[in-house]
């Protein structure tokens, strides 16, 4: 959820002892979450997000010390203008986007300059994870907090079940592969670590079921795994840059530090039994910057296909390839301030897909 936001194994003197036959073994007692927390919140970061709709927050963690990488969820820096990183009790400093694939939502950050003593995190076989296996989930969820000073914090809880696929939200792809679990994820949490008993890393936290008290998914860390080399070589083919909220979405405004247009926007929508995907912003020097499309934008069709889900969206572009032009139509949704379109104006654009 965004806000509109190697170490060591158990320790060595907790063991418990297993007896086989007339040998004993010293088998190493799992952390407590007190301890995992402790280990890993170094390698937790906070992700502070300026789009054209306003600030937000977001977590991640980094998973390559060496190069700065920092693996988060792609809804988390979907947009993105400029983008600060919050280690630990540091000051902000610079990163970039280097790979972003919101159909998995899934994208890797990297840190402007190199950090002394960076921390990262191992990830563990999510394959292994198993009902009531207890996991723990640390990241940055909103608070009162001046973004820049705030603390990570962690919540424990149990696995619910595993492989699980889910379609959330108009706004959202369908996650193919999610651990679902009790470990509270706030608003703020996406893109941070669950780590298993070991304190090593089996999911990406990304989003909970507002109907389900206790109800929490996080992307399966083997899934995320298998996406991370392409995104640290700057993989973009299903990212052209733009940050996308379903006009179906329910409380869209909420999303918005200026609800008024959008609400207004939406009713016409819902009046005129119509659907789309609402442009919040577009990152700076993006494809879909570069054919016009802004803030207040609301696309309608993209290869004659109608998209009023990001998932139906996601349908289209997977099937694309990369570097191909690809038509886009939509209507403006609210007023232009520097041309004479008006709401409900169509329009049309091109927009050539990153080439890998």
């Amino acid at each position: 959820m965004r806000v509109k936001a190697k170490w060591a194994t158990a320790c060595a003197s907790a063991v418990l002892i297993a007896v086989s036959g007339t040998t004993a073994h010293a088998v190493p007692a799992d952390d407590s979450p007190d301890e995992i927390f402790e280990k890993a919140a170094p390698a937790t970061v906070h992700l502070i997000v300026t789009t054209a709709g306003g600030d937000f927050q977001g977590s991640g963690f980094v998973y390559d010390a060496d190069a700065g990488l920092i693996l988060t969820n792609a809804h988390v820096v979907a947009g993105t203008a400029a983008l600060k990183v919050v280690i630990g009790n540091g000051e902000p400093v610079s990163a970039r986007v280097v790979g972003s694939n919101p159909c998995q939502d899934l994208a890797v950050v990297k840190l402007a300059a190199p950090q002394a003593d960076l921390k990262e995190l191992e990830f563990g076989n999510s394959d292994d994870v198993e009902t009531t296996d207890e996991v723990t989930a640390i990241g940055y969820p909103l608070s009162f907090e001046d973004p820049a000073s705030q603390k990570a914090i962690y919540t424990g809880g149990t696995v619910q079940s595993t492989d699980v696929a889910a379609d959330p939200s108009p706004s959202l792809p369908r996650y193919p592969d999610t651990i679902q679990h009790s470990a509270t994820i706030n608003p703020g949490n996406s893109g941070g670590p669950l780590l298993n008993s070991d304190g090593k890393v089996v999911g990406v936290n990304t989003l909970g079921n507002p109907e389900a008290q206790g109800q929490y998914y996080s992307i399966a860390g083997n899934h995320a795994q298998a996406q991370l080399d392409g995104l640290a070589a700057g993989a973009m083919k299903n990212d052209p840059g733009w940050d996308l909220f379903s006009m179906d979405e329910p409380d869209l405004a909420a999303n918005f530090a200026e609800p008024e247009p959008v609400e207004q926007a939406q009713q016409q929508f819902i009046q005129n039994d119509a659907h789309g995907l609402f442009i919040a912003g577009t990152t700076t020097n993006s494809p879909a910057e570069k054919a016009n499309l802004f803030y207040g934008d609301v696309i309608t069709h993209v290869k004659g296909v109608a998209v009023g889900t990001v998932s139906a969206l996601c349908d289209v572009l997977e099937s694309a390839a990369p570097g191909e032009k690809i038509g886009v139509d939509g209507v403006y949704a609210v007023d232009a301030e520097e041309s004479d379109a008006q709401f409900g104006d169509p329009w049309q654009a091109e927009v050539v897909l990153p080439n890998k």
